[in-house]
């Protein structure tokens, strides 16, 4: 039994229960009498269910250091070699997989504006005074531009030039680009261009996974697999960079995360928990998202003599975990041994040797198997509860509330035929006049709803502009802190200087200051930016349930005079009275709506605004030569270089405020009207259709029937006889989903 046979089984009763409830409508049209009646949102309701059950993606997000065994587990868990492993590639890829009918890798390409806007961020202050486009901006594919860089790369010190150190990666950035442009260039347009590898040329994609040239130009991977591992509508996503040292890198893989709804993060067992991994869990912490992890050590069995080695290490590293997540949920088992297995049919002959070697350490495997079966347990576990939460809660209670609702009609309808018409017209009268409270409760709650609305943006934007705006914002005081207090060692670049000349080093220390400014945007403000949109949906569902909520109380009291009043008249009513309408989570609504937060990759992408003609010729050059004017007295040889390169980062600081304060300007803007806003709107339109929804069926009209049935006794006798079976057919139906609710609640155990 497959992880979403649960899942596919109550999805597929739910969609029988919603053809049901149509039927239902069908054999009202088929009274006498009633063939052009309607049941409004009740009918679109169920109408658009099917494609809303369809629509939504559980995504899973693979996390950890490079070498930690992320690709191995995947390739495990998906019991084939369809990622590369090993690959080590120093730039991010997101690489998604979703189950398919058959082999497919998707590779979604850069545009040709965003490899530029690349290349531009990494050539901000670049260190050749031989070397500058000709042109406004920076175009790779310009032949004369990319043979002047490269020969500009090729004039630089070799350290500046081919290190691949953290804080050399822009250089490893425009070397890739250049390696890689004539690979690529007829895949890439002025769009972000697409390209697929089916069938027997999936394996082709590899070519660019595990190669750093080509991998800088793809945004991210897609890969359709047919193994039964993966549901319909899962998605799992190796998540590369999460260790890597450019920010950007972790920017990207944030935003993923956000978006994730289980984490799993791969620690191996060769190393245990290292500072990477505390200080990548601590941002995740920080994200508000570390609930919702699972941890896997991924065991290496060449790596421990006996099976209490590694549980010492499963120990130690729960342990050191606990401090950061009390209570983790840590997993050790062997994801080369799992795939090994998987494979064993198609091994290499040396592969097949170590999987032999290892199932003779017993203990080891017994151990790794019952982990892995724990493991998978737990995984299938939370991805069933995340279905039943995600897509089927919502959907359920909207149709027990057309089923009460078509309950009270039929109810109604069935007890109006057994009276006369005199009596007949007497009832429907009063139960009209009753009806006039509900629509006024409907009238006065849309009147609350859109008088609220302003209020709640006034307060949501209040909130982002103390949070984010340039000048007085927590956010940019935060990020000025953080530039007052960097501080340039002049003697550290002492020996630079007197090997690489002022320019090169100028774009080291440039390089050096931007790295610890992106890293702690990446590490501290993007995680407290997640952390505060958390908090502004929470605070705009609240308003709107607290303004809705006195309504909800006024329908209960109505449907209370609504039963007395069905007493005095000598109706049966079936059913209960309205329960409270429940909002669905946040992520539904903004799938439905189509709205997305801006990427936090954008946050980092300042730099390309800092003027390098101003700051590196007018300003630099003058600063230099100044110096060196107005010295009178002997100096240090080198000693007005490294005044300069005071100067300089003062400057440098200056720009990169103004470069900033204009970013974040744009980037609160997005944030308030293109989300914050239009969700507040979102959320007030879905309370005025669940409320609408729900007093239908107090409000529907019940004199319809009696009115155009006249006194024809066979067509009351017909009549009679189709309420009777739709009676019934809607007991059944309540009934059903009683049953569906039950197994909801069942598939939500508390804890992870």
């Amino acid at each position: 039994m497959t992880a979403m046979d649960g899942y596919g089984l109550q999805k597929s009763n739910l969609l029988q229960i919603n053809q049901d409830v149509r039927a239902l409508f069908q054999a009202a049209r088929s009274i006498p009498g009633l063939a052009d009646v309607g049941f409004g949102d009740w009918e679109k309701t169920c109408a658009t269910l099917p494609g809303q059950l369809n629509e939504p993606t559980i995504r899973v997000g693979v996390v950890g250091p490079i070498k930690s065994g992320k690709s191995t587990f995947l390739n495990a868990w998906l019991k084939g070699d369809f990622l590369k492993r090993g690959a080590g590639v120093v730039t991010s890829i997101v690489t998604r997989v979703r189950a398919g009918e058959r082999l497919k890798a998707t590779l979604y390409y850069k545009s040709w504006s965003e490899v530029n806007a690349d290349m531009e961020q990494a050539l901000v202050l670049f260190p050749s005074l031989h070397w500058r486009s000709a042109e406004d901006r920076f175009d790779i594919r310009r032949e004369q531009e990319r043979a002047e860089l490269h020969e500009a790369l090729n004039a630089l010190n070799a350290d500046l030039r081919i290190s691949e150190d953290a804080r050399n990666h822009n250089m490893v950035l425009i070397s890739c680009y250049l390696r890689g442009y004539e690979a690529v260039r007829s895949l890439l347009t002025d769009r972000q261009a697409v390209q697929h590898y089916e069938a027997e040329r999936f394996m082709e994609h590899w070519k660019f996974t595990g190669n750093e040239s080509l991998a800088v130009y793809l945004r991210d991977i897609q890969l359709d697999i047919h193994s039964g591992a993966v549901g319909g509508n899962i998605e799992v996503a190796d998540c590369q960079g999460s260790d890597s040292s450019n920010p950007l890198h972790l920017a990207m893989i944030q935003d993923y995360l956000r978006s994730a709804h289980l984490l799993i993060y791969v620690i191996s067992s060769r190393t245990g928990l290292r500072r990477a991994d505390i200080k990548f869990l601590a941002m995740i912490k920080k994200m508000g998202i570390l609930d919702s992890i699972l941890f896997v050590v991924n065991c290496d069995f060449s790596e421990h003599p006996s099976l209490e080695d590694l549980k010492t290490l499963v120990v130690r590293v729960s342990e050191e975990l606990a401090l950061i997540r009390p209570q983790p949920e840590v997993y050790a088992f062997s994801a080369l041994f799992n795939l090994f297995s998987a494979l064993d049919g198609s091994l290499t002959e040396r592969d097949r040797r170590r999987l032999e070697h290892w199932k003779a350490e017993i203990d080891l495997v017994r151990f790794s198997d019952q982990e892995s079966r724990r493991f998978t347990t737990a995984l299938h576990r939370i991805l069933e509860r995340q279905q039943y939460t995600l897509l089927l809660q919502n959907p359920i209670e909207r149709l027990g509330s057309i089923s009460a609702g078509m309950s009270h009609w039929i109810g109604v309808n069935r007890d109006l035929l057994s009276r006369d018409a005199a009596d007949a017209r007497e009832i429907v009268d009063r139960i009209r006049r009753h009806q006039q409270r509900f629509g006024q409760i409907l009238s006065a709650l849309q009147s609350a709803l859109s008088g609220v609305g302003p209020t709640i943006k006034q307060a949501v934007a209040g909130d982002v502009n103390r949070f984010l705006t340039p000048g007085s914002g927590e956010i940019m005081a935060s990020i000025n802190a953080f530039i007052s207090g960097y501080r340039l060692a002049p003697d550290s670049y002492a020996e630079r200087l007197r090997c690489s000349g002022f320019f090169q080093t100028l774009y080291q220390v440039f390089q050096v200051f931007k790295q610890a400014l992106d890293s702690f945007i990446t590490e501290h403000i993007n995680p407290e930016i997640i952390r505060f949109i958390a908090t502004e949906e929470i605070k705009i569902r609240d308003a709107l349930e607290s303004v809705a909520a006195p309504y909800q109380s006024l329908i209960g009291d109505a449907y209370t005079e609504f039963r007395s009043l069905m007493a005095q008249l000598g109706i049966a009513v079936d059913g209960t009275g309205p329960e409270s309408i429940g909002l669905p989570n946040i992520e539904n609504l903004l799938r439905h709506a189509g709205l997305s937060i801006p990427p936090l990759s954008t946050t980092i992408g300042y730099s390309a605004r800092i003027r390098t003609e101003a700051v590196l010729r007018r300003g630099f050059y003058r600063t230099v030569s100044g110096f060196k004017k107005i010295m009178k007295k002997p100096v240090k040889h080198g000693e007005g270089d490294a005044r300069a390169l005071q100067e300089a980062m003062r400057v440098i600081k200056r720009e990169t405020r103004q470069s900033l304060e204009f970013h974040l300007k744009d980037y609160q803007e997005n944030i308030k009207f293109r989300y914050l806003f239009r969700l507040a709107e979102t959320v007030a339109q879905r309370f005025e259709e669940a409320m609408t929804q729900q007093l239908q069926a107090y409000s529907a009209d019940f004199g319809m029937l009696a009115e155009r049935l006249g006194t024809r006794q066979d067509d009351k006798a017909r009549a009679a006889a189709l309420l009777a079976d739709m009676h019934m057919r809607c007991q059944k139906i309540g009934k059903a989903l009683a049953r569906l609710k039950a197994g909801l609640a069942g598939a939500a155990p508390s804890g992870a």
